[in-house]
């Protein structure tokens, strides 16, 4: 019983006490508080909320002050909600937003296991960034997509998944465009492309001939036919000497040149979107002509009979 009085003062102090922090905490909060912008409210609830830090501003709550206090930031940096969300940023901020080009992640690298040669087997972390410090990683070929995901688990939205294949696959559809993965690559086999694109160039080695075939089947061998045959010149090499396809001259010149530079190429790397490089490509191409050919001496050998 001697206890319990010491008990009750001990709650009767606790609670005072607490009284008193609560009331100087409130009297602080309120003395200090800062009123919240409601333009910022609006346009921080209108963004998907993805936080994927896409427009350089960390979060959406950062993006949100900074394109309604900041004259010289563009309602359109917010590439997972496209031109929808830029339209409504721009009607709530008073900014002019114009077209929006929507791109997609693509992966420029065909090198699945069954065409790509390996020169060793790697053991240690489970990451392209670490594989890459380790003599340029597994692959013989030092410019192919390693395939241990890190563009996987930097993308927010499900759009990058591994295949039994090797390499990565990317879901367009789930696509925004973000350019995470860009970053996370370790190797650049990701690059941003126009959704809608004619042709995909996959492989950015910068050897040529025997040096790209000896360690992938389907590789660029730098040929330099695609340059040649392009009637948009869309096709160049780039500052780094890796064959490049300009999209927006290429889908500005129209199907009017029949994607002969995917026709003339010998590997099959520059392809349709969709299709996947065809390494038998030229056999077959050959074989189609020696059977074009017996069918012709066929006929001829008919007529004269």
């Amino acid at each position: 019983m001697e206890l319990l009085p010491v008990v009750i003062w001990g709650i009767l102090v606790f609670t005072v006490l607490g009284m008193i922090f609560g009331i100087a905490i409130a009297g602080t909060a309120r003395k200090f508080h800062v009123p919240s912008n409601p333009v910022i409210e609006a346009v921080k609830d209108n963004l998907p909320a993805a936080n994927c830090g896409a427009c350089g501003y960390g979060a959406c709550q950062g993006y949100a002050e900074h394109v309604v206090e900041d004259e010289e930031v563009s309602p359109t940096l917010c590439t997972p909600g496209g031109q929808e969300i830029a339209i409504v940023i721009g009607d709530l901020t008073g900014k002019e937003v114009g077209v929006i080009k929507e791109e997609v992640a693509m992966l420029r690298c065909a090198g699945i296991r069954s065409v790509a040669r390996e020169q060793a087997t790697y053991v240690g972390i489970h990451t392209c960034a670490a594989a890459a410090l380790s003599f340029g990683g597994p692959k013989a070929c030092k410019y192919g997509c390693l395939g241990l995901g890190d563009c996987q688990k930097v993308c927010a939205f499900g759009a990058i998944r591994m295949t039994d294949d090797g390499i990565v696959a990317i879901d367009f559809a789930k696509c925004t465009g973000c350019g995470l993965c860009i970053d996370a690559c370790p190797k650049e086999t990701l690059e941003m492309m126009p959704r809608q694109h004619r042709v995909i160039l996959s492989c950015t080695t910068r050897d040529k001939g025997k040096s790209v075939k000896s360690v992938c089947t389907v590789g660029c061998i730098q040929c330099k036919l695609c340059i040649k045959e392009c009637p948009a010149d869309a096709i160049y090499f780039d500052a780094q000497g890796i064959i490049t396809v300009d999209h927006a001259s290429c889908s500005g010149y129209g199907p009017g040149c029949d994607e002969v530079c995917v026709a003339v190429c010998p590997t099959d790397i520059l392809h349709m979107p969709g299709m996947r490089p065809d390494a038998d490509k030229k056999k077959k191409q050959k074989a189609a002509k020696a059977a074009q050919a017996a069918k012709k001496e066929d006929a001829m050998t008919g007529t004269d009979g």
